[in-house]
């Protein structure tokens, strides 16, 4: 009993040493997760801050231990050299000069075969950063041709032929169809400036005067001649609703549509994989890794689609910032990114697609006493939301609509446009098509009804008024004739007394 007893004291007063000692954590200097304070008060000691300090400091509140900081001697985290060894941070845990390791550290399915992870105390999606579309000056020629955009220039065409084909057959309407002003005018039934309406000319002038919806001084008289111009009506007021219409969405659009288009639809990694915007990644990270090694089919497409690549997160922001067609992209670790717009302007945003994500965790050796006290202290302050306060004071970005909001994706649509085709103007141009035919139709009818019916008739009328106005003359003619006699007679009997 006395010798449990021994072993019981024993173990707690070792127990208790362990927790007096300071634990040594290795990790290596990397913003904001680690950043040296530069202050000459604190003399040789080196202090330090950022997000890995003030995760340790809430850790260790909970699981009730001391720690200090030791740099990485080859400052890096730990990359596998040989199967089994492993350098960086890493390899301080394995060789047990650290009891853990902190920082950006990503759980694979490689180091865990030589180490353990804690729970993950952080998780980020990878991102693509691109350039908010912008306003581009238009050039000259774009600003020319802006107001003809709204319709095809087949439709133009077809608008123009129609307009002279409309014109011709109105003309040959007015000019052979005998209840037209010309002939009309030429029966004296109409006068000449009446039987001036309809010359080829004037034809022309009425359509074009009826296309621009101007008004018109004559309207055809014949059936067959209003049928034709009621056609044409309906054709133009078809026409410059769909032309008014189409340009006021138009004016609504920005002048670089096209370009808008081609980088708000990127909001997941399947529909820039399917884009022809190029990208470029940080050489040596966790995304090049995930292309170049991973099969999953995004992977492979990212792989096929090829890629550059920066020596530094920054230096790719900066690439994309300066980017003279906004079409170029970075790949990264969204929250990484994030911590690097804050230097920057509005001009940059983040979309970020969580199917694709990396957790980081602190990397203890195999069996380690403290994994699991680690592992309950970081999911309380997960529970309490101590986690999301420290990444929203590390990693959040000063600039609203930083970042493409998945639930609000209306907000990144570009308003529909679309240039009117000869398709769409079919309907109109079968219906002046059957008003110009039935037109000619019911002015062929008419001239036989009036060649048949009416034109014999006039003839025999004039024909009898030719007869009264024969048998008035002679009249007239015997009765001047006879008043002649008399006068002449008069002057004899004058003469001869």
């Amino acid at each position: 009993m006395e010798r449990f007893v021994y072993w019981v004291l024993l173990v707690y007063t070792i127990l208790q040493l362990s927790e007096a000692t300071p634990l040594t954590v290795s990790s290596v200097l990397t913003s904001p997760f680690l950043m040296e304070v530069k202050n000459d008060e604190f003399g040789d000691n080196k202090t330090y801050r950022g997000y890995i300090i003030d995760l340790l400091d809430e850790v260790k509140k909970k699981a009730n231990f001391e720690y200090r900081i030791e740099i990485s001697p080859d400052g890096t985290f730990g990359r596998e050299l040989t199967p089994g060894n492993w350098s960086g941070t890493i390899n301080e845990v394995i060789q047990k000069r650290a009891a853990f390791a902190a920082g950006p550290i990503t759980i694979t399915s490689k180091r865990a075969k030589s180490v353990d992870f804690s729970t993950p105390f952080l998780t980020t999606p990878f991102g693509i950063v691109l350039q908010k579309p912008e306003n581009i000056e238009e050039t000259v020629e774009h600003r020319l041709l802006r107001i003809w955009a709204p319709l095809k220039p087949s439709v133009w065409m077809m608008i123009f032929i129609s307009f002279l084909v409309t014109s011709i057959i109105l003309y040959v309407v007015s000019y052979f169809n005998p209840y037209e002003w010309r002939r009309m005018s030429h029966d004296r039934e109409a006068t000449l400036r009446e039987g001036e309406s309809f010359t080829c000319m004037n034809s022309f002038w009425f359509a074009i005067s009826a296309l621009m919806w101007q008004g018109y001084v004559r309207a055809p008289r014949s059936i067959g001649g209003r049928i034709i111009v009621m056609f044409w009506w309906l054709f133009a007021i078809i026409s410059i609703s769909c032309y008014i219409a189409n340009l006021s969405n138009l004016l609504k659009l920005e002048s670089n549509t096209k370009s808008i288009e081609k980088i708000v639809a990127v909001k997941n990694f399947n529909d820039f994989v399917n884009s022809d915007i190029p990208y470029i990644i940080t050489k040596g990270g966790a995304m090049e890794e995930f292309i170049s090694k991973s099969e999953a089919r995004i992977a492979r497409q990212l792989r096929s689609k090829g890629y550059g690549t920066v020596n530094s997160i920054k230096e790719g922001l900066e690439k994309v910032n300066d980017e003279p067609t906004q079409a170029l992209a970075f790949i990264g670790e969204s929250m990484m990114i994030k911590y690097y717009l804050r230097s920057y302007s509005c001009k940059l945003y983040v979309v970020e697609d969580p199917s694709f994500y990396r957790q980081y965790a602190l990397v203890l050796p195999k069996d380690s006493t403290i994994e699991r006290r680690l592992n309950a202290a970081i999911s309380s302050l997960d529970e309490v939301g101590i986690l999301n306060d420290m990444y929203e004071r590390w990693f959040s970005a000063s600039c609203r609509g930083i970042s493409f909001d998945l639930s609000r994706p209306e907000l990144y649509e570009v308003p529909k446009f679309f240039v009117l085709d000869v398709g769409h103007f079919s309907g109109a141009m079968l219906a002046l098509a059957i008003g110009l035919v039935f037109g000619g139709l019911v002015t062929l009818i008419e001239y036989i009804i009036y060649k048949y019916a009416e034109e014999p008739e006039k003839e025999k009328s004039k024909a009898k008024r030719k007869a009264r106005l024969g048998v008035q003359q002679e009249a007239e003619i015997e009765g001047a004739s006879d008043s002649a006699n008399r006068l002449l007679s008069g002057n004899k009997s004058t003469t001869t007394v």
